[in-house]
């Protein structure tokens, strides 16, 4: 059945809950697990002056993200999971892209998370990653 899963992480409550859920799913069907953060892409071209040192500062954060994650996962004594980092400007489009690569059976992600519009109903993100996922997504609420 679902043998790679994916988790979108955001560092929120709601996608720690999923991330554990997740790694719960993947122990309980051995499947394989990746966490995935989608950092926001610097503004400019590379060679800019300042462009080589934000998106070093970007993808940084994202990894500290995956590491908290994967941390929190063995902590719990979920299995080992592998990380990656996109950049993109629109998250929910960049993780459907991300379901889109064949690579993954299931994708679990959080109902809302740290945007402003988080708040509202399912979450911006999670709406359009559920709307238009080519995968299942198994959205996850997690306690406010």
């Amino acid at each position: 059945m679902f043998k790679r899963i994916l988790v979108a992480t955001d560092g929120s409550v709601h996608s720690r809950r999923a991330a554990l859920t997740a790694a719960d799913l993947a122990r309980a069907l051995g499947a394989s697990l990746t966490l995935l953060a989608v950092y926001q892409q610097p503004p400019g071209f590379e060679g800019e002056p300042d462009y080589s040192r934000d998106l070093e500062t970007a993808l940084g954060g994202a990894h500290a993200l995956l590491e908290a994650e994967a941390a929190a996962i063995q902590a719990d004594g979920g299995p080992p999971a592998e990380m990656e980092a996109i950049g993109g400007s629109q998250p929910g489009r960049t993780i459907v892209d991300a379901t889109a690569s064949g690579q993954y059976d299931l994708l679990v992600m959080g109902t809302r998370g740290l945007s402003r519009l988080g708040s509202t109903f399912l979450g911006s993100v999670s709406a359009h990653v559920a709307a238009h996922s080519p995968i299942p997504v198994l959205v996850v609420h997690g306690a406010d």
